[in-house]
């Protein structure tokens, strides 16, 4: 997995750690307009669901995500999806050419989360 690390995306890596700190967050990943998962980390001691690489969910959530911008004009711009799986909940916010991918405990309220989360992100510099 230590290719995924955010160690060559210092801007990110802070960002991460942040999201990383709210107990009911598994894991953070930034995905680009590819669908690629270019940079991702697990909490520290959380046992993977999944596989890092079997994160071929990333492509579906840019795919989604950008073809959900045709609504921006009469709905306004999209702030972020929630899925819910029965083991986890994936969040997706889209954050300047990027998708910041989010999974948390399945039974976790994860809208005021996000509220902070949002607002973490928008306090970061343009460099992304």
């Amino acid at each position: 997995m230590s290719k995924f690390k955010f160690e060559n995306m210092p801007y990110w890596e802070s960002t991460s750690k942040y999201i990383l700190s709210f107990p009911e967050i598994r894991f953070v990943g930034i995905i680009d307009n590819m669908g690629n998962l270019v940079a991702g980390d697990y909490k520290k001691g959380v046992v993977p669901i999944a596989k890092i690489d079997q994160y071929k969910i990333c492509m579906e959530h840019a795919l989604e995500l950008f073809m959900k911008n045709d609504l921006d004009d009469s709905l306004g711009p999209l702030d972020y999806i929630i899925s819910k799986r029965k083991n986890i909940k994936i969040i997706t916010i889209p954050v300047s050419n990027y998708l910041v991918l989010i999974s948390a405990e399945s039974n976790v309220k994860v809208e005021p989360i996000i509220d902070e989360i949002i607002q973490s992100l928008k306090d970061m510099p343009e460099r992304t």
